[in-house]
């Protein structure tokens, strides 16, 4: 049983770095858009830039000039290096349009879930977690600082 959870952890982390691998590659960000930016304990820089249809999450290696788009959000909130209760480590809360069957949507509500940080298509599927608000989400997770 341990052998099968250890060939799982390792088959899930090598997914996890193929997605990155193959993920939007760019040289350069509009500076006037950066939202946000936070240095990862790896060396990494996050970038968080604002378009016209949410918020863009690109990855910028140590050891390298390109940026490296990872996803796009509706409304990206806050970097956590950790949250209890949460395996995933660098992790974002994030808020994604959700609209219902029909059309409509809860825009004075929104849902806000817990993301990692290298998933390439964030949607109510592959949350880690959700939070009623960002007061309640501070009790639990370390939070990077921005800069």
């Amino acid at each position: 049983m341990f052998k099968k959870l250890l060939f799982l952890y390792f088959f899930l982390n090598l997914i996890l770095n193929f997605n990155f691998l193959y993920a939007q590659k760019n040289t350069t960000i509009d500076k006037l858009n950066i939202k946000k930016m936070y240095h990862l304990k790896n060396g990494d820089s996050v970038i968080i830039e604002n378009y016209e249809r949410g918020d863009r999450i690109w990855i910028k290696k140590i050891n390298g000039d390109a940026y490296f788009n990872i996803s796009h959000v509706w409304n990206f909130i806050v970097l956590a290096e950790k949250c209890e209760g949460i395996e995933n480590k660098d992790i974002y809360f994030a808020i994604n349009l959700e609209y219902w069957l029909g059309g409509g949507t809860n825009l004075e509500n929104p849902q806000i879930r817990i993301f990692n940080l290298y998933d390439p298509s964030p949607w109510r599927d592959s949350d880690v977690g959700i939070v009623p608000n960002m007061k309640w989400a501070k009790e639990f997770c370390t939070f990077y600082n921005e800069g």
